[in-house]
């Protein structure tokens, strides 16, 4: 599951450039003692899908993957690799945007849901900033 939340900016807002958190929780293969040195890790992936625009909003298609690394009883860890969608807009466009840029500014990750010193939930929390060109405004 994703959920995207705005930001507090440090400087002002930039044109066609929009920044937020991506949380991703998802559930993991099986359950893992929160006091373990031996905790899951994951990464993640952006890649946009064809921008569409609709009057006078362009709509950015994201696709984030990602790959969380599960430590397993011995050496049998489990990877397991989960897509994730969402869309981001920009208003006031005319034309659709020649690229689109998405950069990860930070991420922390980390269990969740913990019951009984134990839990099979792990949340990441990315901030993203995705932009396109101001020639497409």
């Amino acid at each position: 599951m994703v959920t995207i939340s705005p930001v507090g900016l440090a400087t002002a807002p930039v044109a066609n450039q929009v920044s937020f958190l991506a949380t991703f929780k998802e559930k993991l293969c099986h359950c893992v003692c929160s006091t373990s040195s031996n905790q899951p890790q994951a990464t993640v992936t952006y890649r946009n899908e064809v921008p569409t625009l609709n009057g006078t909003t362009v709509f950015v298609p994201i696709v984030a993957t990602i790959t969380i690394v599960t430590p397993g009883c011995g050496c049998n860890a489990v990877t397991q690799v989960i897509n994730e969608r969402f869309v981001v807009a920009f208003q006031g466009i005319t034309t659709l945007p020649a690229s689109v840029t998405i950069t990860q500014s930070g991420m922390t990750q980390g269990l969740i849901k913990i019951v009984c010193g134990k839990s099979n939930c792990y949340a990441v929390n990315s901030s993203l900033v995705v932009s396109i060109p101001a020639a497409a405004a």
